[in-house]
């Protein structure tokens, strides 16, 4: 394990060892490892509260770096910040015979359950910013209080006044049927009632995403937004099938559904992130992609819950939540809880292997000296979630919270350890529930890919050689990249090799057992 020292700007440059904790049974241990180096027991010991122990020269001008090829794993719990409610804990407690109800109590302590009038929400949809705002309908729709005809399209430009001017044309890219100016920049629905059929939804001319309410666009400064503006109880239709599993249900996961449903209501209406929207389409706020995204099952856990919402001091309560808490919640702005019901979750446990390169690239730091946890918050194994860690490096040394270590590193959760070497498997998982066509979905955490929707507009969207969306972007297995089935063909995307277009064969062999990608 030794190495040849390097010798750079008359210092001395050895190889740095790191070691900790291990995750569990199963995992290569610790002490093992140790003794292969050489390292006594006792080094452990002391590594337990921090989660590294190191080792140092005892020369005096000494300075010790990492070799930057030098893999280090970084083993942890759960996926996703941990706020709130886990979401996988959920569905673990549903199968208990848990309801909605106990189980928002238990995971958001010091709110009460309380129902609220049905009230309109505005979703900023990210994906079309700065995009020219075109959009048609089969039923037809109103645009400055013209009636316009099925299948024809509305384009409008929003203009410093708050209007906008408006231009018709025989579907998304035909003729100029009219022409004018709005006193408003809203397309309407030829129904602004909830629950409408999907002929009348709006549908973008880019990709033919589909959106119940209204759809408009605003200038925010000089940049242009679009918004669509809906009532809440349809927003959550497409909000929770995406948020979630709806084969929950068919798994003895109903009530998961139905506190999904509450945790996303209370929310979208806690939220208030500009004068024009108070939300938006992505993981920054909830995933909504639309009413193609609605499923009866997830329909379902709305509808039962219709109104319902979370309150502390009379106000609606902004309720977050993940995907696994790892056991435990993190914590916040309410209490951290035992998740007993996350032990159905598929990927409770995890592992990444990075170098040290790679980690002192990360944090800016130059070469690597040193990465220490220097904090935890004592809930659950191995100490818990890191609260804080310093690394140091050739250049400067920085501390910075676990959650800022996490999110650098690209890891799943900031409750983890860092071993030397290259695990060479994570620990066995529960099998994900069998969910039909969503079981390769993640709950939170499945943020839209900007690369699918931008090489989808590359090939001319809707109108291209790829035609209509059939389905909403799904994960891969093992969260290994993402794609989005087409009429004519696949986007895929992966880390590694970005957005690609395939036959829809390929995804038999992404996604063993499936017979084709419908």
């Amino acid at each position: 394990m030794s190495r040849q020292p390097n010798r750079r700007r008359g210092r001395i440059r050895r190889s740095r060892i790191i070691v900790g904790r291990p995750l569990r049974a199963g995992w290569k241990p610790a002490v093992a490892r140790a003794a292969t180096l050489g390292l006594a027991p006792a080094l452990l010991i002391g590594a337990t509260v921090g989660g590294i122990a190191h080792v140092r020269s005892g020369a005096p001008g000494v300075e010790q770096a990492v070799a930057a090829d030098t893999p280090f794993t970084f083993s942890g719990y759960g996926h996703g910040h941990g706020r709130g409610m886990g979401q996988w804990g959920a569905y673990g407690y549903a199968q208990d015979g848990w309801t909605a109800e106990r189980i928002v109590g238990h995971f958001y302590g010091g709110t009460s359950l309380g129902t609220v009038d049905v009230a309109p929400i505005a979703v900023r949809l990210m994906g079309q910013d700065d995009v020219p705002l075109a959009v048609y309908s089969d039923a037809g729709l109103v645009v400055a209080d013209q009636q316009v005809g099925p299948g024809d399209a509305a384009h409008l430009t929003p203009t410093a006044d708050g209007g906008a001017d408006v231009v018709v044309t025989a579907g998304c890219s035909g003729e100029v049927r009219w022409q004018g100016r709005a006193d408003l920049p809203w397309v309407d629905p030829v129904d602004l009632g909830e629950d409408r059929p999907g002929n009348e939804h709006l549908k973008l001319c880019a990709d033919g995403t589909a959106y119940r309410g209204a759809i408009g666009v605003v200038l925010d400064g000089s940049a242009a937004r679009t918004v669509n503006r809906l009532s809440v109880e349809d927003y959550l239709r497409a909000v929770v099938p995406v948020e979630s599993l709806p084969g929950w249900a068919d798994t003895g996961g109903a009530e998961a559904l139905r506190a999904q449903a509450i945790a996303a209501r209370s929310y979208a209406l806690a939220e208030q992130r500009h004068e024009k929207w108070q939300t938006c389409d992505t993981q920054s706020c909830q995933v909504y992609g639309g009413s193609a995204k609605e499923d009866p099952r997830t329909d379902d856990a709305v509808r039962t819950t219709r109104g319902m919402v979370l309150l502390k001091d009379g106000k609606v309560v902004r309720t977050e939540f993940s995907a696994s808490t790892g056991g435990y919640s993190a914590g916040g702005d309410f209490p951290s809880v035992e998740d007993l019901g996350d032990k159905v979750a598929p990927n409770q446990q995890w592992a990444k292997t990075l170098t040290a390169g790679e980690i002192g690239n990360a944090f800016g730091v130059g070469e690597l000296q040193n990465f220490e946890v220097l904090t935890r918050n004592n809930l659950g194994a191995d100490g818990g979630r890191v609260t804080r860690v310093r690394v140091v490096g050739a250049d400067r040394t920085i501390e910075t919270t676990g959650a800022e270590a996490r999110a650098k590193l690209g890891l799943r959760s900031d409750w983890f350890t860092v071993n030397e070497g290259a695990e060479s498997a994570v620990p066995p998982s529960t099998p994900a529930p069998e969910t039909g066509p969503e079981v390769a979905i993640t709950p939170f955490g499945t943020d839209q890919s900007p690369a699918i929707q931008e090489k989808y507009n590359e090939l001319g969207g809707v109108t291209g050689q790829l035609g209509s969306p059939v389905g909403p972007e799904l994960m891969l297995p093992d969260e290994r990249g993402k794609f989005r089935v087409f009429t004519n063909g696949v986007i895929l995307w992966t880390p590694e090799f970005g957005a690609q277009v395939f036959d829809a064969s390929i995804l038999r062999q992404w996604l063993p057992g499936t017979g084709s990608a419908e």
